[in-house]
């Protein structure tokens, strides 16, 4: 009985488990099902095994050995699987497993016996790699506890063995017989049912339990090794009836097993053994379906940024290259093809059209608030022949540097109340993460030299890297600079 309650409550503990398991406290609202939700999966496997099998009873042994005496036999079996989660399944299994051995008691004498055990079996399949490792990301590996409760139908024939002596059980009924008077042919009848004795239709509950371990080959095959032990109730198996103490007996057996996965591209998840706990739980939670999102996005990024890369930017650039060396006879930078107003005197302002803008307009107080920030954009207020221009790649200051920065440094010692902002660029070649860090150093080290050599207070200076100069998208010696806007 202590072995049936230590069985139920191993039992119970791992289903525990694999319901927690399937039950995760991180999962999702949006996921896609529940525990018995598996629409997505085919559940059904096959398996055929055979080995050895050694009856474990009342035999013949030694005091020191550590096994039991009986012989070892053959043994072959079958069971159908279902699947229903990477956690656990359930079995139904056929085992049929000859046993024989040799008996030596006071009570029985000495007797050979000989016999079949045909076992069905319903087990509980728990894959202890998947339950203690939910996030395992392969399935080709399975370690399973089997364990349930089954009928073993048996027979056994006994033979005494010649020459030895009977057993007291069969001297005492013999004894008794012959005081009673009974013929020889009676005695003899009396011995024999006294005696151990043949069995044709034994039955007792059995309760089989035992590990597995399998690997997946592909997605339709596995093969694996059984080491099972099956309890019983009974102590009857060799045919001789004790009354003392309490010995059930068992059959342990060994076998290699042969599984076929039915049916695994049938459904869209495949076969129930043919995912891992890691993706299962994807699955269940919905955090798959938002990877595939996810990655999905990231192709199409990709692509668009491809598409620019290599096909829309280049175009651009070589469109604004084409249409910069178009001739602007007046000078307002609107190429002539574009000009409607082809003669706009110096130094007017001017729309995208090249038409003038009237001064009554430029002279407004709401016009010159709107259009102080779009000239600052376009760099109005920027001297050029003053900017610091730098090698390629690089940010220290070479002669024609250090003495635009000492204009610079003159100019707002000239006005204290004149202030700096520092706007750095790099020409296109490299990254833009790369680029933006460097323009970052050209005006930190402009700013140094303001600072530091010509006293310039540095709350009067800020700075704007601005990273890569996109147009044009090539090269040059004037898009590696540092420009000086000064502003109160």
């Amino acid at each position: 009985m202590k072995k049936v309650l230590t069985l139920i409550t191993v039992l119970a503990f791992g289903f525990t488990l694999a319901f927690a398991a399937e039950n995760p406290a991180t999962a999702s609202s949006q996921s896609k099902g529940g525990l018995n939700d598996f629409k997505d999966f085919t559940h059904w496997s096959l398996s055929i095994n055979g080995g050895m099998s050694q009856f474990d009873g009342d035999v013949t042994q030694k005091y020191n050995d550590i096994f039991s005496q009986s012989s070892v036999s053959w043994t072959v079996g079958l069971d159908v699987e279902y699947t229903w989660n990477p956690y656990w399944g359930l079995i139904a299994q056929f085992q049929y497993m000859p046993f024989m051995g040799t008996t030596n008691t006071t009570d029985y004498g000495n007797n050979t016996f000989i016999g079949n055990m045909y076992d069905p079996s319903l087990m509980a399949s728990l894959n202890l790699l998947n339950l203690f490792g939910q996030y395992r990301s392969t399935w080709k590996w399975g370690f399973y506890l089997n364990a349930g409760l089954g009928l073993t139908f048996y027979d056994v024939q006994t033979t005494p063995v010649a020459g030895s002596p009977i057993g007291t059980i069969e001297q005492a009924a013999i004894d008794k017989a012959t005081k009673a008077g009974k013929t020889p042919e009676e005695i003899a009848q009396i011995a024999a049912e006294a005696g151990p004795r043949d069995i044709k239709d034994g039955m007792a509950i059995g309760f089989p339990v035992g590990l597995n371990v399998e690997y997946n080959f592909n997605k339709h095959i596995a093969l694996g090794l059984n080491a099972h032990y099956r309890f019983h109730n009974k102590d009857y198996f060799e045919g001789e009836a004790y009354t003392k103490g309490v010995m059930n007996d068992g059959e342990f057996t060994a076998t290699l097993n042969f599984r076929v996965k039915f049916a695994p591209n049938k459904k869209e998840g495949g076969h129930m053994r043919n995912i891992s706990p890691f993706a299962y739980r994807e699955l269940k939670t919905g955090d798959k379906n938002f990877q595939d999102q996810l990655d999905s996005l990231k192709r199409r990024v990709t692509a668009v940024e491809d598409t620019l890369s290599n096909n829309v930017l280049p175009r651009i650039a070589a469109l604004e290259a084409q249409q910069a060396t178009r001739p602007d006879g007046d000078g307002d930078g609107v190429p002539d093809f574009r000009d409607r107003e082809p003669n706009t005197p110096q130094g007017s302002f001017v729309n995208y059209w090249g038409e003038s803008i009237p001064q009554e307009i430029m002279q407004s107080a709401k016009c010159c608030e709107e259009v102080r920030g779009v000239l600052a954009a376009m760099g109005a207020g920027i001297d050029y022949d003053m900017s610091v221009y730098f090698p390629f790649d690089k940010y220290y200051l070479t002669n024609v540097a250090k003495s635009n920065v000492a204009k610079a440094a003159q100019k707002l010692k000239e006005d204290p109340e004149l202030q700096v902002e520092l706007r750095g660029y790099c020409d296109f070649p490299g990254s833009g993460d790369y680029n933006m860090k460097l323009s970052s150093n050209r005006v930190e080290t402009v700013k140094k030299e303001l600072v530091e050599k010509y006293g310039i207070d540095a709350s009067r200076i800020s700075l704007t890297p601005k990273g890569k100069m996109q147009n044009p998208p090539m090269k040059e010696y004037k898009n590696r600079r540092c420009d000086f806007y000064f502003h109160k």
